[in-house]
């Protein structure tokens, strides 16, 4: 077993062997965005749980022990560590020694993993430490090695800039464009903002509220002001942002989720173009579709030209069913039926009127 070492005599952060019971949990660890748990078993459930799956770890950890080149990075805390960075593997340890009797038949490894390799910053570390963690942490979770989820992502990088010389730092310590961390910060700050509003949606999606802020329209239609040297939230229509919660999320409705405008991001751009259009957005805003909005921002000739489109789609779907068919009242009504409208359409469409909601 390998054997702990004295508590350093620098500054400097230090390799270690570590028993897991002097390990704890970081409760403001971005993994945790949105739980604000700090009891160590809610924790340790909510690791072992979907999106962090730490049970996952638990055959590599049998397999190979705990490995030394890939510390658990910590913070001294009097006789005990906060895990800054490894939360999830320390879960999947917890998980393994508490369950010894099971997993001792299994596995030989059960005692390297009694005393675990991590990287230890000292309590009280001075700024050029606490920099190296902040870096530290950004380059893994942020850039794709260990990706945190996208709320999580936001939760870092708002906990590093709260005044204005801040967002100067983080973006040359990470190297960060101000639009990509605004894609993050933005969506989260109002998401805290506007708390009893969005309270009925914190199970939702983090990123498609993210995804429609990114979007011009969505935030004119908000009348959302930002402060673009700390990106703070100034201001926004509490009303407006309740619409666009609807449009994106659905009503939230005996446990179900009714007239939601979007079935996958992708028509995030749709919405935007009606939102920016007073008089899409009010169709919208009245309970009408997506589709039935965007005809009062599209041309004459793009309505003509879907209509057009529908009713050659219809034409084939009809007469592929007709051939299907046996030759009958009822379908010789259906084909009557439909030519009538078909000729209608495109008497409507020689004639160049706009279609109405």
């Amino acid at each position: 077993m390998h054997k702990t070492l004295a508590p350093p005599a620098t500054t400097k952060p230090t390799f270690e062997y570590v028993e897991p019971d002097k390990l704890r949990f970081d409760p403001n660890n971005p993994r945790f965005s949105s739980t604000g748990t700090k009891d160590p078993e809610q924790i340790q459930r909510l690791l072992e749980q979907e999106p962090h799956l730490a049970l996952e770890l638990v055959d590599s950890f049998l397999e190979n022990g705990f490995i030394d080149y890939e510390p658990l990075v910590v913070r001294r805390e009097g006789d005990h560590f906060i895990v800054v960075e490894g939360n999830r593997r320390l879960a999947a340890v917890r998980h393994i020694l508490a369950n010894e009797k099971s997993y001792g038949q299994r596995s030989s490894m059960l005692d390297d993993l009694r005393s675990i390799p991590v990287l230890v910053f000292p309590e009280g570390a001075e700024a050029e430490e606490r920099k190296q963690q902040r870096v530290y942490l950004g380059v893994r979770h942020l850039f794709g090695y260990r990706d945190w989820p996208p709320e999580s992502k936001a939760r870092f990088l708002d906990a590093q800039i709260k005044q204005r010389p801040d967002l100067q730092r983080t973006m040359r310590e990470l190297n960060i464009k101000r639009s990509e961390i605004q894609r993050y910060v933005v969506p989260y700050r109002l998401r805290k903002s506007a708390d009893s509003l969005l309270k009925p949606y914190v199970d939702q999606d983090f990123w498609v509220l993210g995804e429609a802020l990114n979007r011009g329209g969505i935030k004119e239609y908000l009348g959302l002001e930002i402060d673009p040297e700390s990106l703070r939230i100034l201001d926004f229509d509490r009303k407006k942002l309740r619409n666009l919660l609807e449009f994106l999320y659905g009503v939230p409705k005996d446990g179900k989720r009714d007239n939601r405008r979007i079935s996958e991001t992708r028509e995030i751009s749709q919405l935007a173009r009606v939102l920016a259009a007073p008089a899409a957005a009010a169709v919208l805003e009245r309970g009408k579709s997506l589709e039935e909005a965007q005809l009062f921002i599209r041309s004459p000739q793009e309505n003509r030209d879907g209509l057009r489109k529908a009713v050659q789609d219809l034409n084939a779907l009809i007469k592929r069913l007709m051939s299907k068919t046996p030759k009958d009242a009822a379908s010789k009504s259906l084909l009557a039926t439909f030519e009538d409208f078909r000729k209608a359409a495109l008497q409507f469409l020689r004639d160049g009127k706009k279609p109405r909601v």
